[in-house]
């Protein structure tokens, strides 16, 4: 058994034996994958090394023949070097299992996900195993749009936006919001003469400052359901230093809680390196993501717990050399940086990208609907980019339509239909807050109009919902052809609460294939320059409620091909000049005039029932009453029948 310091490699399905370690960095840090650069020697100098791409790399390094750490990782890099009188140098460089996610680019949308559930199922993904500690609430965001980014590029956006760090230790990986969920137990010795060799862990050229950092944030968001309401939080440090905020819009939260939550996590970021320290030191077991504790440092302040934020460690080994080897003893060494142990890091903000423009999609919905619509009047849609969700009611979020005028109750409305082309902007470019632009037609939604022909023609036409038909208004502009023309499907309503006012310079043509209804609360008048024609193929009823009159300037020409019937309840007068005819409801008819005849072709009788006097020469005439009513009433019903 080995003793002393000793560093072993095996890559892949290699012989153990194949490499012997010669000098090694290894550079961690908490939020960073780590980078593992090997220099190796080997009897081989024919080893295939596009074979070890990706393949498993394991660093032991023992203390006195006990491991005191491994080191798992992926080959992400080999070059082979120069050879010597036996051995051959390659470099390799390894990264952990996560680095792999850096080698993707993607756009899709996850649906109603808290981050670590979508940081979860990315790693699941990649069959990388993970442990998580999480403290603080994490709420489930309804749409997270990951957007020309690669899979490890999101989810340390993600990680960065909530607080969340990450880290690897005992060749797993680890991820949490609070320095609670990282490890303790390891001490340091402070030893300000590290050119003293010893096995014990110590800590040297120890420095601790603190720098100035801004010392607020503030976030302010706005929610369009709820546009009254003004969301916005502020953290502030507790140090006794002026005040510098840092404020940005749009901090992305529904309460007041995340609010303040997410305030918190940008303010922490900020300070994270407010108090920090660098060090140097003989223990390979410090990584980010452990607490360590100092003793023996003649300054009490700093005989206390801290974290490791960043750390690399160098080893060397001369013995692998063989006999190109020099006389230098190995070792092992690192330089640390760290905080208060009490402190939580958080990863700096990273913004997220910013649309790069304008894009296409398509409104989606339900099977079998063709509108789908909110009460605000936002729909959903499916971009042409996202592969993993079907284009149906699930696609996206709530997407608003802007409209060319709009208020409280008011306003112009059109909602886009499942299967129209519609173009998309982002509010200040955020790729999660879609908006509807306006709609595009396309090779399948063709215009209403027959263009170019129709060029001149301006068209606002819909159409029939689960049905055949459309209503349209439509503008012609060609110059001798101008035209304004409505189509209603069915019904058409006007409502005018006051005045209304047409004018027709020439022809006015109304066609009504079934009834016509017109009520007029009041006067109702007519004048028609010329002639007025009017045919009325069946019956015709006029209903005066009051008094009725016509007034004729000229003749007056009434034809019946049938029999006329007037009726009056009191009196019936005709009056032409001196001559009056009267007829009252008691049954009297009364004859004025200068001058009267009675011309019967054939025969003529006059019956009275009881006395007819017909006073012509002032002689008296005396005839029977029954006899002359009879005949009267029967000469009246066979000229005027009933």
């Amino acid at each position: 058994m080995k003793t002393g310091l000793y560093f072993s490699v095996t890559i892949g399905d290699l012989p153990k034996d194949t490499f012997d370690v010669v000098e090694f960095t290894l550079q961690e840090g908490l939020s960073t994958l780590f980078t593992l650069s090997l220099t190796l020697s080997s009897k081989d100098s024919n080893i295939d090394l596009q074979a070890q791409l990706l393949q498993k790399v394991q660093l032991v390094v023992y203390s006195n023949g006990q491991v005191e750490r491994t080191v798992n990782a992926l080959v992400e890099k080999a070059e082979r070097g120069d050879s010597g009188f036996k051995r051959t140098f390659y470099t390799i460089t390894a990264r952990p299992a996560l680095w792999q996610l850096t080698l993707t680019k993607d756009s899709r949308i996850y649906h109603f996900k808290s981050v670590p559930d979508i940081i979860d199922e990315i790693l699941q993904d990649y069959n990388i195993v993970v442990d998580k500690q999480l403290m603080d609430p994490h709420p489930v965001r309804e749409y997270t749009t990951m957007k020309r980014e690669s899979y490890f590029q999101f989810i340390a956006r993600l990680a960065a936006e909530e607080g969340i760090a990450f880290w690897f230790e005992e060749n797993q990986l680890f991820y949490s919001d609070s320095h609670l969920g990282m490890t303790g137990g390891l001490s340091l010795i402070y030893n300000p003469h590290p050119q003293i060799a010893t096995f014990l862990p110590t800590i040297s050229a120890l420095k601790f400052g603190c720098a100035m950092r801004p010392t607020e944030a503030k976030t302010k968001d706005y929610r369009y359901s709820h546009p009254d309401v003004m969301m916005d939080a502020k953290s502030k440090t507790d140090k006794p230093l002026p005040s510098f905020e840092i404020f940005d819009s749009y901090g992305r939260y529904d309460d007041e809680q995340m609010a303040q939550q997410l305030s918190q996590y940008r303010l922490q970021a900020l300070q994270s390196d407010s108090e920090q320290g660098q060090a140097a030191s003989n223990y390979f077991q410090l990584m980010p993501g452990k607490i360590f504790s100092i003793s023996e440092h003649p300054s009490q302040s700093m005989n206390q717990s801290w974290q490791i934020v960043t750390i690399t460690h160098h080893g060397y080994l001369p013995q692998s050399l063989d006999n190109e080897s020099d006389d230098r003893p190995a070792t092992l060494t690192n330089e640390f940086t760290f905080i208060p142990g009490k402190n939580d890091w958080r990863p700096p903000f990273i913004h997220k990208p910013q649309a790069d423009g304008d894009e296409v999609a398509v409104v989606v919905g339900p099977a079998g609907e063709e509108i789908h619509v909110n009460e605000h009047g936002a729909v959903k849609i499916h971009f042409h980019w996202n592969r993993y969700d079907a284009a149906d009611e699930r696609a996206s979020c709530w997407v608003r339509v802007l409209q060319n005028w709009n208020g409280d109750g008011f306003g112009f409305l059109s909602i886009p239909r499942i299967g129209q082309e519609v173009l998309v902007g982002y509010i200040n470019g955020d790729i999660d807050r879609p908006i509807i632009m306006g709609t595009t037609y396309n090779g399948n939604n063709r215009p209403p109009l027959d263009l170019p022909s129709a060029k001149t023609q301006m068209s606002i036409k819909s159409k029939t919902h689960k049905g055949e038909g459309f209503n349209e208004l439509r503008f012609e502009d060609e110059n001798g052809k101008q035209e304004l023309f409505m189509h209603a499907q069915k019904d058409m309503n006007t409502v005018v609460l006051n005045d209304r006012s047409t004018v027709v310079m020439a022809n006015h043509t109304e066609n009504v294939a079934a009834n016509q209804i017109m009520t007029v609360g009041e006067n109702r008048i007519i004048e028609v320059g010329e002639n007025q024609d009017s045919t009325i193929l069946a019956n015709r009823i006029l209903s005066v409620q009051g008094d009725s009159k016509t007034l004729v300037g000229g003749a007056c020409d009434i034809q019946v091909k049938d029999v006329v019937y007037i009726s009056s309840a009191t009196a019936i007068r005709l009056d032409c000049g001196q001559s009056v005819i009267e007829m009252d409801s008691g049954g009297n008819i009364k004859l004025h005039c200068n001058n009267f005849h009675i011309f019967a072709k054939n025969r003529g009788d006059v019956i009275g029932q009881s006395i007819v006097e017909i006073n012509g020469d002032g002689a008296q005439a005396v005839v029977n009453e029954e006899d002359v009513a009879a005949n009267i009433e029967a000469s009246l019903e066979s000229t005027f029948p009933k």
